[in-house]
């Protein structure tokens, strides 16, 4: 029995390189953060709440603007505590809710990081200019 050959569809093409090379950048950028032992989550965390600007964030408002929607938020957050990169404060509105808000340790960390995180970026895209990259986001938004 003699197998057809079969072309494979360009849309899985795509897909399966969009996945692979989200995967080699994650792992990238992973290895930056590992050296600061920390994770991708976390790092994603504590942006996210330096972004705030000092504002104090709820669970979900945090769960809610995650790269990694699938990933365990509160396990996250209880790590970043334990690290003193994050404080729970309790909500003086409503005793029964949470905020989170980065410490002043957490924004050291993110300043040394973000000079490693951004050369490992520019290296990453390194191959492309500014044209070619603002293209590829512009096709990105459309899938």
């Amino acid at each position: 029995m003699s197998q057809k050959s079969k072309s494979v569809p360009l849309s899985r093409k795509l897909v399966t390189s969009l996945i692979k090379k989200g995967t080699d950048m994650t792992e990238a950028i992973g290895s930056v953060l590992k050296e600061e032992k920390i994770t991708i989550q976390q790092f994603n965390v504590l942006r996210i709440l330096r972004g705030r600007h000092g504002k104090p964030a709820s669970l979900q408002d945090v769960s809610k603007d995650m790269l990694h929607s699938n990933s365990n938020t509160t396990r996250v957050i209880d790590k970043l505590v334990l690290k003193k990169l994050v404080e729970r404060i309790q909500c003086p509105e409503d005793r029964r809710q949470i905020e989170l808000r980065i410490t002043d340790e957490g924004l050291k960390l993110l300043e040394k990081l973000d000079t490693k995180v951004d050369a490992r970026e520019k290296e990453l895209t390194d191959a492309l200019n500014a044209s070619e990259i603002e293209s590829i986001l512009k096709l990105i938004d459309k899938i």
